[in-house]
């Protein structure tokens, strides 16, 4: 199966639709007040999807997982680097971020593109996987998880390298237990780990 099939399957699940409804939530109570939106490793575009109200732009590399976001959305998709951004300085007034940073073969020139392209004041949210929790260690032992992929399991560091351009904020986020999906601050539970702030 492939990566987008994955996806989509995930995505459709009953599951699934519990886990993008509460980063949909979320994602929304922190960006609602951005007047342009950039989001890096838009996937299928599900967040797109959901998000119809606020005026984001994805970019991703595989132009198969486009494809697909471009049949949900209506919305502006690009193929693109998050290393290396083609956008101009100041185009947005927030980027997120949802389970990308950890994959990416560096995490900090991904942050200092984010940075350029943040106008003065702009806010970025990146969702990070948490490694300590039992869904992370659960989906890491089975051999076709993409959770293997992760490059950069180090959370504090990530956290670190975002607060020297970003007044920062960090949290637990999405407990996951089984099929549950539920509000907690556990590390050992909580699937997400969420670094929030304003460019400084």
């Amino acid at each position: 199966m492939s990566d987008v099939e994955k996806f989509v399957r995930f995505y459709e699940s009953d599951f699934g639709k519990k886990v993008l409804g509460r980063e949909t939530d979320y994602l929304y109570n922190e960006l609602r007040d951005r007047k342009k939106i950039l989001d890096i490793g838009c996937g299928i575009g599900s967040f797109e999807e959901r998000l119809a109200k606020l005026n984001i732009v994805g970019l991703d590399s595989s132009e198969e997982m486009l494809e697909k976001a471009r049949k949900r959305s209506d919305k502006k998709f690009v193929l693109g680097n998050a290393e290396n951004l083609d956008f101009s300085k100041g185009s947005f007034g927030g980027v997120f971020t949802v389970t990308t940073l950890e994959f990416l073969g560096s995490y900090k020139k991904a942050v200092d593109e984010v940075v350029r392209v943040l106008e003065p004041g702009g806010k970025f949210v990146a969702m990070i996987l948490n490694p300590e929790s039992e869904y992370f260690k659960a989906h890491a032992q089975k051999a076709d998880s993409y959770f293997r992929r992760i490059k950069h399991t180090n959370l504090k560091e990530i956290e670190s390298c975002i607060s020297k351009f970003f007044a920062t904020t960090g949290e637990y986020f999405l407990g996951i237990r089984g099929q549950d999906v539920f509000d907690t601050r556990d590390k050992n539970l909580a699937a997400l780990y969420v670094v929030k702030g304003v460019k400084v």
